[in-house]
């Protein structure tokens, strides 16, 4: 039974991983910036710190992936993940004005910490490992 569990949260862990490596690509394709988040811009420096945050959520899910492995790593990746997931749902949803598809990123991210969370606990993640 512990064996099931350890491998559901190491597989809960990648999900949220390659959730997080999606976006990722709009680095590599910026044209995909106003189907993703909705935005319609043609500032420079406005498309350049977005794709500066896709490469960063490119990391997080790199790490994330890694840490269904990692054990040892997973503390301060899930330190990580929430810290950026709770960071955009504290901007996102009380703001007024923003365009409406940011709501339905700031819900996945709150259903990513609800997994990640699973993903701890089925993992034991707090706890000690050789």
């Amino acid at each position: 039974m512990r064996l099931s569990a350890q491998v559901m949260g190491m597989l809960l862990f990648g999900a949220v991983g390659v959730l997080n490596l999606a976006p990722g690509l709009i680095a590599l394709m910026p044209a995909k910036l106003s189907t993703t988040y909705g935005v319609l811009t043609t500032d420079a420096t406005a498309i350049l710190l977005l794709r500066h945050r896709a490469v960063m959520l490119a990391v997080l899910g790199t790490a994330l992936v890694a840490v269904a492995f990692l054990s040892n790593l997973r503390i301060p990746v899930l330190a990580a993940a929430a810290v950026g997931k709770l960071s955009f749902i504290a901007l996102v949803l009380p703001s007024r004005g923003a365009h409406p598809q940011l709501t339905p990123v700031a819900f996945a991210d709150i259903m990513a910490l609800v997994v990640l969370v699973a993903a701890a606990v089925l993992t034991r993640a707090w706890t000690a490992r050789p």
